[in-house]
């Protein structure tokens, strides 16, 4: 069977999207599915009977399973199941078994094996799509849970075990009566740099969480956003110039004041802007300019970098994504950041992206529409608006 392969999914999130296999040998039935499952954005591969479904088991990888009770052939439906979770368990692969109206005893079983759900024929397209839904959000949540304990496991341990060596070495000098030497002065920082990073891992992931249970709401008031600029750039400026990087501003006249969540929009430019460092070879210049454009304020964050490939473009907004381009200096990344900016400027109904410049380096931009200024608060004639890095 071939493919049924969804146009671009609206999901604002840019989530990958998600494959769904069915498995029935009823025409009808899978192409009925089949139709549903594409309006909601999935993939959906389809299979006439067990060895079919075996076979595409074994070249690429589903989120779920539609699974008929009864297939044609030596294997059915329980069969399948069970090899199934001889692989992979409910959470890993969900699977939603199709019945008919006689198959009580069967569902129990198929139920008691592994199945997550089922669905007796006839039935409603839209209550399965409710049900595939329903089964997807709760793999979603696994699979994130999953990164959290791997991320925890892997970029905390680390750099837990560097702090606590360090904070041997300096006990163990200090107990000997020296002096602070050079050397532990450099452990010194070491040690704050690491925390610094820790505490980076762990809010960039309370804040993906936040963001995924919709638990992040915006204190939005007028907001000077010139000032935001100049705070982001006064927090990255000993950054830039520790790895010989010029940050300039060019900021356009008579910027309105905006109806924003000033310390999230902050938390967007320290990003934007420390990403373009962190990304950008010594001795060159990154340049930070606001304007705007058909009723919103443009922010853009040129650097000359390396740029970007067209695979990191097309990833680069998504959570927990290693691309190509190394830091310049060896600094560490969650691979949150970008994710996170991205949800932010969202709750803005801003929008976010990047293009490479026509010489060196790409440029981040951000779009905020403009809003009325409150009531009480006028126009100031000094730019005001955020910047966004690489």
């Amino acid at each position: 069977m071939s493919d049924v392969v969804p146009e671009k999914s609206g999901d604002r999130n840019d989530t990958p999207r998600r494959r769904i296999l069915v498995v029935d040998d009823d025409d009808g039935l899978r192409a009925g599915l089949a139709i549903g499952l594409k309006r909601d954005g999935y993939i959906v591969q389809l299979a006439g009977d067990a060895r079919e479904a075996i076979e595409k088991l074994a070249s690429m990888n589903f989120d779920l399973i539609l699974l008929d009770l009864h297939l044609p052939g030596t294997i059915n439906g329980l069969s399948l199941l069970n090899t199934i979770r001889a692989e992979r368990s409910p959470l890993n692969l969900p699977v939603i078994i199709i019945s008919g109206s006689s198959d009580s005893a069967n569902i129990v079983t198929a139920l008691r094996d592994g199945a997550n759900d089922y669905v007796v024929k006839p039935f409603d397209t839209s209550t399965v799509r409710a049900r595939v839904r329903t089964q997807i959000t709760l793999k979603a949540l696994k699979d994130v849970n999953d990164h959290f304990l791997r991320t925890a496991s892997h970029d905390l341990k680390k750099p837990i075990m560097l702090m606590l060596d360090v904070a041997s070495q300096i006990r163990l000098s200090a107990q000997n009566g020296e002096p602070m030497s050079a050397d532990d002065q450099s452990a010194l920082d070491l040690l704050i740099d690491t925390g610094k990073y820790m505490q980076q891992i762990i809010g960039e992931l309370l804040d993906m969480g936040a963001i995924r249970a919709g638990r992040i709401h915006l204190q939005k008031q007028s907001t000077d956003f010139g000032a935001i600029v100049r705070q982001a750039v006064a927090h990255n400026s000993g950054y830039a110039h520790g790895k010989g990087i010029d940050l300039s501003l060019k900021f356009s006249p008579g910027l309105p004041h905006i109806l924003a969540d000033e310390l999230r929009l902050l938390q967007v430019l320290d990003n934007l802007i420390g990403n373009a460092i962190k990304f950008s070879p010594a001795k060159t210049r990154i340049m930070i300019s606001t304007s705007i454009d058909d009723e919103r304020i443009v922010c853009e964050v040129a650097d000359e970098g390396p740029g970007l490939s067209t695979q990191d473009q097309a990833r680069l907004f998504q959570p927990y994504q290693s691309l190509s381009n190394k830091p310049t200096g060896n600094e560490q990344s969650t691979g949150l950041g970008l994710a996170i900016c991205k949800e932010l400027v969202a709750l803005h109904n801003g929008e976010i992206g990047v293009r490479n410049n026509t010489g060196r380096g790409a440029t981040f931009w951000i779009r905020i529409p403009i809003k009325p200024p409150l009531a009480h608060t006028t126009t100031l004639d000094e730019p005001g608006m955020a910047a966004g890095a690489t």
